[in-house]
């Protein structure tokens, strides 16, 4: 398994902080997904968890099958694809929980991503927590590099569908 060469535009870092922020100061979890076109590995996308189906929580975050169908759908149609989820965690540092290990995205060469102190998320991807899963386990990845360039797309997702920001 090789580790992906991920490039994330600083218009989704701040799109991502920023979302992570609002449900944060709340004292809630939240999270979502960074897209690319098949084939590429630069972020062009961003999809926000929206409500229907979406549990938020104190230490959870969790998203209904039927939530990802409709977003997995909606990428599909697009010519997209999903390298990485994003979730944040309250406080310390940002490793994966035991729920996180057991219950993501087990899928080979899947990256899940961790922002640490939701409420002030850092935007330093280094200060994120970089996971893939990779022959039965997670393990330690590096961030994603950062690249200038605004956001092109967000998308919220639901049971409900998807729909542009």
């Amino acid at each position: 398994m090789s580790e992906l060469d991920l490039t994330v535009s600083l218009g989704v870092v701040d799109a991502v902080v920023a979302e992570t922020a609002t449900y944060g100061i709340r004292r809630l979890e939240t999270g979502g997904f960074l897209m690319a076109l098949v084939g590429q590995e630069e972020v062009v996308s961003l999809a926000v968890a929206g409500n229907v189906g979406i549990v938020r929580r104190h230490n959870l975050f969790q998203i209904s099958e039927r939530a990802l169908d409709r977003l997995f759908n909606y990428a599909g149609d697009e010519g997209l694809w999903l390298p990485v989820q994003f979730h944040s965690h309250d406080y310390g540092p940002p490793e994966m929980s035991i729920a996180d290990q057991n219950h993501g995205l087990r899928v080979e060469g899947f990256v899940s991503t961790i922002l640490p102190d939701f409420a002030r998320p850092p935007s330093d991807l280094a200060a994120w927590g970089w996971w893939q899963f990779s022959q039965g386990s997670w393990r330690p990845s590096p961030p994603a590099r950062l690249i200038a360039g605004a956001v092109p797309t967000i998308v919220t997702f639901d049971e409900d569908g998807v729909c542009e920001r």
